[in-house]
């Protein structure tokens, strides 16, 4: 079967250190769970992406029956990658050649499922030696045709997104300012925005055959309906002028953006606005004023957290009428909303924000406002990756994992928690560390669950705003399976 893997903090925030560990769980009543230290916690281990396999059904824009195939992730500025199903072997542990790039952080990701040693990433790198500085470049991360090692190839112009095969609904090829070019056929170039236009500045959102495009200009929209065809649709200047367009989501039928002017404060005028996918046409579908820091979709309705100078505001919008319906709360009270692939979401709500003991609540919600069921101590860890993914759509994630009494010591003693909104069930996963373990410190906690049914936390004492290594734990959970939570035994 397939690991699960984890990246084990340590340190304070401001110089976190990471560490790695597969974790395996065999199938018996009782289940062992292994795990495989790769690299011990240090500022060396940066950052790691799973690449994933699964059956691609084209016909319907989905990939189904989605597992863990590769682990790739980047140690001392090298890629390095492991394969993800167990073999009764240690982890086979692969690098890449020595260069001179040194990469840093994954950013653009092109994950290949039906043949995933042909997905590809871009990585920033660093300058030298140092990550994070403004001298840095650019690399692209691939697999070897030959032994299947990660491969690493320094770019000088800058990708701004990956563009698939509309037919195959593989990656094919990456957006840069003023073409696209295509791996296949010895790098094809497409010359989407030749001079004098204007060059792309950003891709604000994309699908698996259109993008959104900024430029000085605007947005446009450019489709790439197969082959080394394209249109370029420049939508409305009255609407669409300006930069730091954000993406709210998209559907079989639209696009979904905001935009605000957060240098005015609490009197930033916003607008959320609709773009069609076909013969695509922008229009604004709400506005209001405040300061809009978060927008998420849902199946028929947008979601908005808005701070105003007097009170903070959660917005429900209408997606197809654009109807306004608005929660206040003092300004002491933030509510957000992570939603979810079918119309059931997870609202958290923070209250007593600047004061010595603030508290936590999540409700799972629909969209008609019914709450389902509320969890006090609240605390979002993560969303479960999806076993299938709908190429029509944004969201595809359905499972919610968190911890519910979330208190004055963090994580201590809280339960850690799962929502599967497939069948609308809450499930109590097991207890996570507290004071028998780390006594009275404060304990942090992290997870990882999906694409499939298991998942992978790391729990540690925390002292004066730092993460300790020390007496630290790794643990396995089942999601949907009550009390699954087990914790690991160090494999040599």
């Amino acid at each position: 079967g397939p690991y699960g893997w984890v990246l084990k903090a340590a340190g304070p925030t401001e110089a976190r250190e990471n560490g790695l560990s597969l974790v395996h769980r065999s199938t018996e009543v009782v289940p062992r769970i292994t795990e495989f230290v790769i690299e011990t916690a240090s500022d060396k281990v940066t950052d790691a992406r799973l690449v994933s396999r699964g059956s691609v059904d084209s016909a319907n824009l989905k990939v189904t029956s989605i597992q863990p195939d590769t682990l790739i992730y980047i140690v001392g500025g090298d890629v390095r990658s492991i394969a993800m199903q167990a073999n009764g072997k240690a982890p086979l542990l692969l690098k890449s050649e020595p260069g001179t790039t040194s990469a840093c952080k994954f950013l653009i990701d092109a994950n290949d499922y039906a043949t995933p040693l042909h997905s590809r990433f871009i990585v920033s790198t660093a300058f030298e030696g140092k990550c994070g500085t403004a001298n840095g470049g650019l690399a692209e991360v691939g697999f070897s045709d030959t032994d299947g090692k990660p491969t690493l190839r320094p770019i000088n112009d800058v990708p701004f997104d990956v563009v698939r095969d509309p037919t195959t609904l593989a990656p094919r090829g990456w957006i840069y300012a003023r073409k696209v070019v295509l791996w296949a056929d010895r790098e094809a170039t497409l010359p989407t925005r030749p001079s004098p236009k204007l060059a792309v500045t950003r891709v604000v959102v994309s699908t698996f055959k259109e993008a959104i495009v900024e430029d000085d200009s605007g947005l446009s929209v450019i489709n790439f309906p197969g082959g080394n065809s394209f249109t370029d649709t420049p939508l409305d200047g009255a609407i669409t002028a300006g930069s730091n367009w954000k993406s709210i989501g998209f559907d079989a039928n639209n696009f979904y953006l905001f935009k605000d002017d957060p240098g005015n404060g609490f009197s930033s005028p916003w607008a959320v606005v609709k773009v069609t996918r076909v013969n695509p046409t922008a229009t604004v579908l709400a506005s209001g004023t405040g300061l809009l820091t978060l927008g998420s979709m849902g199946r028929n309705v947008l979601y908005l957290t808005v701070f105003t100078a007097t009170d903070n505001r959660l917005v429900r919008i209408d997606k197809f009428t654009g109807a306004q319906s608005e929660e206040k709360t003092v300004i002491t009270t933030s509510t957000t909303v992570q939603t979810g692939a079918n119309g059931v979401h997870q609202l958290w709500k923070v209250t007593g924000i600047g004061g010595p003991a603030p508290t936590y609540t999540i409700d799972i919600a629909d969209e008609n406002g019914a709450i389902l069921t509320s969890f006090p101590g609240g605390f979002p860890l993560a969303m479960a990756d999806a076993a299938s993914v709908n190429f029509n759509a944004s969201e595809s994630r359905s499972r919610f994992i968190f911890a519910s009494d979330y208190g004055p010591r963090a994580y201590g003693d809280a339960s850690l928690m799962a929502y599967d909104t497939d069948s609308r069930s809450s499930t109590l996963l097991g207890r996570l560390p507290g004071t028998a373990e780390y006594g009275s410190d404060f304990v942090y906690a992290s997870a990882i669950g999906g694409p499939m049914n298991s998942g992978v936390g790391y729990a540690a004492r925390s002292r004066n705003g730092s993460v300790v290594e020390s007496g630290s734990k790794v643990f396995s959970f089942e999601l949907g399976v009550l009390n699954s939570l087990r914790y690991t035994t160090i494999a040599n």
